[in-house]
């Protein structure tokens, strides 16, 4: 850390950081951290202004509400369509139909998360699934990511502002550039059109009709940030999850959720947005609760700032000007609050009686994959929905397993901010007693 910046690693600490207290004053964003870009202007992600917060997020929350979700369910469960249909055809293709086909599942579940994200915050998808490749817009995403990031660092240490600004490679800031302008240019095609196609902007314009709540320019800034956060997160987590899952120590682990899996949804169809929704399945949820436990896509956590006149932070005093914030890999994998910390356990997560009796001491509430407080995920219901949908159509579609001599671990992924996703390679084998119509191969014979 530094003289003036303090890292936590407790539960209490979310709550005396993160959200209101009574007594206490807010601790801010740190600005230093929370910019928005250059040109941009201030948005739901990097602002400070707490009344303009509340009132941006109250407007866009109208995109992100359950009833919202059933309404943009055929969008999502058509890409999800589009991704099964094109694992099937590899899949069941003449070579692979005995072997299984060799899948680089971090690309896949990154091509089907920028779709369903375009679909829905800028009304065209990016056709990653279709094609089976990245769109150039996303080929520099993570390089936008890694320059908002640099170009963080001489606010923490003005003197050093020259020598940063020249560590940024000119590609760098010229993929930034564009990655703004897409964005921008395809946001305003989407808010020019008149349509009422049930995607993000359809309920919030209700509410902003002629823009005299929220103007075009915080729009833009708004919803480009949306892209990034509702894409590269849960891609991240899927990764990690599947990860986890084919590793073959945990062969056990996805027998069960995948049995689960199958028993409860007999054919494709009955895995729509709302079922995964209102009928939970007890694995399923446990295994999507530790894998947002042990692969968290943002593993160092969000800085805030102590408020002019210091304040009280777990029973410790902090002069304001002081950074501050809770590192959430430390939260996550500490002896604290988990049982075998860095072991991937979903059944810590069942039902007292179920999970094993060693788990019982653990308090599963110190994870908040989601935050807490008024700047906790707006996204929290798609993002469920979506690694929810996409965990049980692949394992109720296929085989999984990892490939000999190509094991990867999450944990050594390199992270910058976020997690920096690897390739990870699996073979997927289709599954025996099953018509697949989309490739045109019928395994049940």
């Amino acid at each position: 850390m530094a003289p003036d910046e303090v890292s936590f690693a407790s539960e209490e600490a979310f709550y005396d950081i993160y959200t209101w207290r009574a007594g206490h004053k807010r601790a801010m964003r740190d600005p230093a951290f929370f910019q928005p870009p250059e040109g941009q202007a201030d948005n739901l992600i990097t602002t400070n202004n707490v009344k303009f917060h509340a009132r941006i997020r109250g407007l866009m929350s109208h995109s992100f509400t359950e009833e919202s979700l059933y309404e943009q369910a055929p969008l999502i469960e058509g890409h999800a369509d589009v991704l099964i249909s094109q694992l099937q055809q590899r899949a069941t293709s003449s070579e692979n139909l005995e072997s299984g086909a060799l899948v680089n599942v971090t690309d896949w579940v990154n091509f089907f998360t920028m779709d369903v994200i375009g679909d829905l915050a800028l009304g065209e998808d990016f056709g990653c699934l279709v094609k089976g490749e990245y769109h150039d817009w996303i080929r520099t995403l993570f390089q936008y990511l890694k320059a908002m990031t640099i170009a963080a660092a001489p606010r923490y240490w003005p003197v050093m502002q020259f020598l940063f600004e020249k560590a940024i490679p000119k590609s760098i800031k010229d993929d930034a550039k564009r990655h703004q302008q897409y964005a921008y240019d395809r946001i305003n095609r989407r808010l020019d059109s008149k349509t009422d196609r049930q995607d993000f902007i359809t309920p919030f314009m209700k509410h902003n009709p002629n823009f005299e709540n929220m103007s075009r320019e915080e729009i833009l800034s708004s919803f480009s940030f949306v892209i990034i956060g509702g894409t590269e997160t849960i891609a991240t987590s899927l990764t990690g999850l599947f990860n986890h899952l084919a590793m073959p120590q945990n062969k056990a682990i996805l027998d069960r959720l995948t049995k689960e899996i199958r028993s409860t949804y007999k054919t494709e169809d009955d895995i729509t947005v709302e079922s995964i929704t209102r009928a939970k399945l007890p694995y399923l949820e446990a295994v999507i609760q530790e894998g947002l436990r042990i692969c968290h896509p943002v593993p160092s956590g969000l800085p805030r700032i102590v408020p002019p006149g210091g304040d009280e932070y777990t029973g410790i005093w902090l002069p304001g000007g002081t950074r501050l914030g809770v590192r959430i890999f430390a939260v996550n994998r500490s002896a604290k609050y988990f049982q075998d910390p860095d072991t991937f356990v979903p059944d810590r997560w069942l039902p007292e009686g179920e999970r094993p009796s060693e788990y019982d001491n653990d308090n599963l509430s110190a994870s908040k994959p989601f935050g807490v407080g008024f700047h906790s995920c707006l996204g929290k219901l798609l993002a469920l929905v979506e690694i929810r949908l996409v965990l049980t159509r692949i394992l109720w579609a296929f085989d999984i397993a990892e490939e000999e001599g190509m094991h990867v671990h999450f944990d050594d992924f390199p992270v910058m901010m976020m997690v920096e996703k690897q390739p990870l390679m699996l073979r997927l084998s289709a599954r025996k007693g099953v018509n697949y119509k989309a490739a045109g191969v019928n395994t049940a014979q």
